[in-house]
């Protein structure tokens, strides 16, 4: 596998699929320059937690990291590729309505190349909604959002904590808020209506820095 020690990982003995595995080695470049843009690396706080290489690579840069996963399928996956002592993993969604979830492992664009790292919510079911607001954070410098159209809802949950702590936002924009019945400008303009300027998009991802510190 080429690269097969990227980040001093042994790729070869990670649990998933080759193809979800590639698309999640894609990304890693870009967390790491969202994490550039962090003041301080004492709080992350990471969503969804899919194959478990974000928390995993977070967890090299920041003192703690709090990861979520809500899919019961890739939840031990995680756990197993980012066992290190410093993650908090949670299995649970990220949002802001306290609800109850379920999860389906499709692709809404009608592509058949579907992955077990695909998953989005998907009406109500046994999985627990939590809010970043939950963790009463003292401290948060970081917080990346890959939730499949659902981060809005994951930044309104998080907006004391945001509004406090002022953290590094890295958000995924794309057509899965379409899916949840939002827009990408909505989304936008939500997170500028915190005090933030967006400053580097990354692929789908989208960086923003509080406006004092811009």
């Amino acid at each position: 596998m080429p690269g097969a020690n990227l980040y001093g990982w042994n790729w070869t003995r990670m649990r998933g699929s080759a193809s979800a595995l590639k698309w999640a080695r894609r990304d890693l470049p870009n967390l790491d320059r969202a994490v550039a843009r962090c003041a301080q690396r004492r709080v992350a706080v990471q969503a969804g937690g899919n194959l478990g290489t974000f928390p995993k690579r977070l967890a090299a840069r920041f003192g703690t990291v709090y990861t979520f996963e809500p899919a019961p399928a890739l939840f031990p996956v995680l756990c197993a590729n980012a066992p290190e002592a410093n993650i908090v993993r949670f299995q649970a969604a990220l949002g802001f309505h306290r609800q109850f979830v379920a999860m389906a492992q499709t692709r809404r664009d009608g592509k058949p190349d579907a992955h077990e790292g695909v998953t989005h919510v998907h009406g109500a079911g046994p999985i627990p909604t939590m809010r970043v607001d939950d963790l009463a954070l003292p401290v948060c410098d970081f917080i990346q959002l890959d939730l499949e159209g659902w981060e809005l809802y994951a930044l309104q949950g998080a907006e004391d904590t945001i509004q406090r702590c002022r953290p590094v936002l890295c958000v995924e924009i794309n057509k899965n808020q379409g899916y949840v019945g939002l827009s990408e400008d909505e989304l936008r303009d939500y997170v500028i209506g915190l005090g933030y300027r967006l400053v580097e998009r990354l692929e789908s991802d989208e960086v923003f820095v509080p406006e004092e510190r811009a």
